[in-house]
Order: structure tokens, then sequence, then C-alpha cells
């Protein structure tokens, strides 16, 4: 029989082309789904590994029992076989003679024929029985309604083999009665294994429970949190130790960052509120001149000139200080009195009929490892600072001693003095003591604020004392270096 041919049908139109997102539809991202908790992971090994315990242990506690019992049972075959089995008086009429219930005995003659003792119904398997061998476990013979198994030895003698067997029903009833008392004690055992593992678990990752909310209220920006203080013997501990210390140095760099910020802002603020002033002056100069409200062209020119040199100097000490803080330092080794001697020349040479003074208390040469052209300006600063704030009587003294590792500087005025809260600000850039911001001076307001920086970029630090009436005293403290290294 062959196939019909394939029946022709008229050809359909083309469809359409397909849009191009039809073509190629977009993309959808899928979202992973959500991984199962630590707590979850330990508590499902936990249970997991003690369930394979379990089970090892009941597969061998069965085995161990399974032949225990099959060993009693061959030894019993064997024992039989040896004895009461062989005896030809047992298998008389009398019933007291019988063999033991538990046991079926095959006679097999070599006629063919077999006598069965205590035969239940079903008989093992013979054909697989190997006579004069160890008990062995055979199925029943063909045709039973049951299969049971059994365990067979068999002997010949005289041209008569003898077996002996007995039914496992009993024994595989006990092993399985066994498995199953196992079973139900193994699931008990793992629900609840399963439960205070949980409850442990739990309770062991509650401190880690405690550093989500942490950093989660550090991320909120609350950086004064800080994860509680375990035992650094513990995992737990080590970490949070170091994310204290990693939070710690956190708010300390972002507390700087904003504290720079803010001096930025400031010193912006500053800078162009003082460049904004002779800006405006030297402007409104000029537009008094262009409009005729006066024909003094010196007056104008000089105010031109006095405005255009505070701009100067306003623009000197700010490249000043830019490089106080930048710059790299020409570091050798420099003998403090000596630098003071010659900064005293030189202000006495600045400042005409002024008296400034050097006592050097020190037992030992002072010498620093520092950069002289910046330690000079830094003495230079403190020397005009007293002379010029001090009052026209003032006279300065630069003292040196000794201070532990340190080498002390203390250059003490007997002029005006501050009141504390200007103590306490004359370091800031661009501060004035008089709210009026007069620049009757001449000054910046940035030569402290350079001479700070110079000296902590000398590893140094500054501060200042002060009386009103009495005078200021600045005293400088930079690292003494020994004589031996120098």
């Amino acid at each position: 029989m062959t196939l019909p041919p394939y029946p022709s049908y008229p050809a359909s139109p083309e469809p359409p082309p397909e849009p191009r997102d039809a073509l190629y539809p977009p993309v959808e991202t899928q979202v992973p789904e959500r991984a199962w908790p630590l707590r979850t992971w330990l508590v499902v090994i936990i249970v997991l590994l003690s369930g394979l315990g379990l089970a090892a242990s009941s597969v061998a506690v069965s085995s161990i029992m399974r032949e225990v019992m099959y060993s009693r049972v061959d030894e019993d075959l064997v024992n039989s076989l040896g004895g009461w089995a062989r005896s030809s008086e047992i298998f008389n009429s009398d019933s007291s003679s019988r063999p033991p219930s538990d046991y079926v005995v095959i006679k097999l003659f070599e006629d063919g024929s077999s006598i069965v003792f205590n035969g239940p119904g079903e008989l093992p398997r013979l054909s697989t029985v190997a006579v004069g061998g160890p008990p062995q476990t055979v199925d029943s013979a063909p045709g039973s309604e049951f299969n049971t198994h059994w365990r067979v030895i068999a002997h010949r003698e005289a041209g008569v083999t003898t077996v002996v067997a007995k039914d496992l029903a009993r024994e595989r009833t006990l092993l399985y009665g066994l498995a199953m008392v196992q079973l139900i004690i193994s699931l008990l055992v793992l629900a609840v294994l399963a439960l205070l593992s949980y409850y442990v678990v739990r309770q062991a990752m509650a401190p880690l429970r405690d550093v989500e909310r942490t950093a989660g209220a550090i991320a909120a920006g609350d950086l004064d949190r800080r994860v509680p203080a375990w035992p650094r013997t513990t995992e737990v501990g080590q970490l949070a130790h170091a994310l204290n210390t990693m939070i710690g140095q956190l708010q300390t760099s972002v507390e700087s960052a904003q504290s720079k910020e803010e001096q930025m802002r400031r010193f912006v603020g500053d800078a162009s509120h003082e460049l904004r002033t002779p800006l405006t002056s030297v402007r409104g100069y000029t537009e008094l001149y262009r409009s005729g409200a006066t024909d003094d062209v010196e007056l104008v020119l000089t105010r031109i000139d006095d405005e255009s040199r505070r701009m100067s100097l306003l623009v000197e000490d700010l490249l000043a200080l830019t490089r106080a803080e930048g710059s790299r330092l020409e570091l050798k080794i420099v003998d403090l009195l000596e630098l003071s001697l010659s900064v005293a020349s030189s202000a006495r040479a600045a400042f005409p009929g002024r008296e400034v003074s050097v006592k050097n208390e020190t037992s030992s040469v002072p010498v620093v490892r520092g950069d002289a052209s910046r330690l000079h300006q830094v003495l230079l600063n403190l020397i005009s600072n007293g002379l010029t704030h001090g009052g026209p009587e003032a006279t300065v003294t630069v003292e040196l001693h000794l201070d532990g590792p340190d080498v002390v500087v203390d250059v003490s005025d007997d002029g005006r003095g501050m009141p504390p809260e200007v103590a306490e600000k004359v370091f800031e850039r661009f501060y004035r003591e008089d709210a009026s911001r007069s620049r009757a001076s001449g000054g910046s307001g940035l030569g402290l604020a350079i001479t700070k920086s110079l000296v902590e970029k000398h590893g140094g630090t500054i501060t200042v004392t002060s009386e009103e009436g009495a005078g200021s005293v600045f005293t400088v403290r930079l690292p003494r270096q020994d004589e031996q290294e120098s």
C-alpha cells in the first residue's frame, strides 16, 4: 500500500513583515530569587549531616543484628545436622521424638524418593543448595504461595542426603521492626535537633543582626553608632573590632573632609570679601574721576595705587599660604639659636628703633631638622606680629629652651595683649581683632595662619597665651634633633 501524494493547496499571501520589536523582543531582566538566609542554610546542613549520621548508624546496627541472628541460626543448623538430624529414631511415629517445630528436615534417597518432616506447606528451593557446604540463604520452592527466605544446610551420608532448613520469617520480622523503630527515633531526633539548632543558630547569629542594624544606621548618616564590643577571641568579636575601627576611621575622614570643606568655604568667602573691598574702591575712584566729581588726579591715582598694593599683598599672602600647605620642605639640620639671631637682626632692620632680643636658656645647641627659610619666615612673622600689634612701645623677646624631646621657642612681647576669645581665633585665616576689619595696618589676616601651617609641616605645634595690658607669648614646639644624629 502506497501513501497518496501530498494534496496541493493554494499559496497563501505572505504575511506582512513583523515590527522590529516583535522580531527582537526586549530582554527581560531576570531578578534572581532571594537566597536562603545563612541561619536557614546552617540548620539545613546540621539536619542533613545528622540525618546521614543516623542513617549510617541505623544501617550499621541493622547489619550487626542481622549477622548476629543469622549466626545463631547457622549455629543451630550446624548443631542439628551433627546431632539429632542424623538420628533415625527421631523420625518414628512417636510425636515426642519429632524434630523441633522450627526446623524442616528433608531426607533425599538415591532412588529419588524423599521424606519431609515438619513441612509447613512451603519448602526451600533445594536446587541451589551445595551439599556439605556452610549454611546458605535460599528462596522458597517454585509454586510456593509466599516467597519465604530459608536458611539451609545439607549433608550426604550413606546415600542419604539430609537437609535441615529454617525459615527466616521471625528474624526478618524482628529486623523489620528494628528498622522501623530506628526510623521513628531518627525522625524524632532530627525534628528535635532542627528546633534546637534553629534556636542555637539564631542566638549565635544575633550579633550579626546587631552588625546589620548598625551598618544600616551608619549608612543612614549616624556615624556615632558602634557595634557592641564582644570578646576578641571569637570571630564575631574580631569582626566587631574591625568594623568599629573602620567606622572610627571613616568618621574621622568624614569629619575631616567636612571641616576642610567648611574651612574652604570660609576661606573662599573671606578671600572674596577681602578682594571685593579694594576692587570696589578702585572702581569707585575711577567712576568718580570719569563723572567729573573731582579733578584731583593725584588723589585718585594715589588711592588706586594704595588699593592695588593691598590686593597685591593679599594675593602674595594667599600664594604663601598655599605654598606653606602644599609645598615640600627642604629638610636639613638647623641651629635655631643661630637662626633666631639672624631673624632678630632682620627685624631690627625692618623696624628701626625697636627692641628685639634673643635669650638662650638651652644647655646644648638647639638643633632641629627642618627648612631653614621656612623657619626663618615663622620667627619673622611672630616678631613682626608682636611689633606691629603690640603697640609702638612694645619690645619682643625670643627665648629658647629645651623641654624633653622638643626645642621650645617663646616669642613674647610686652604690648597690649589680647582677650581670651581673640587669642582662640588668631590662627584663623583672615581673622582680625577689630570688628570693623580695619585695614589700617595693611595686613591681610593670613600671617599667623601661614605661621601655623609651616610649624605643623615641621611636625611641631604653636600656641598663644595672652593677657590684656601685659602682652602675648607665642610658643613654638619643634622635635629636637640629637647631636649625634646631626
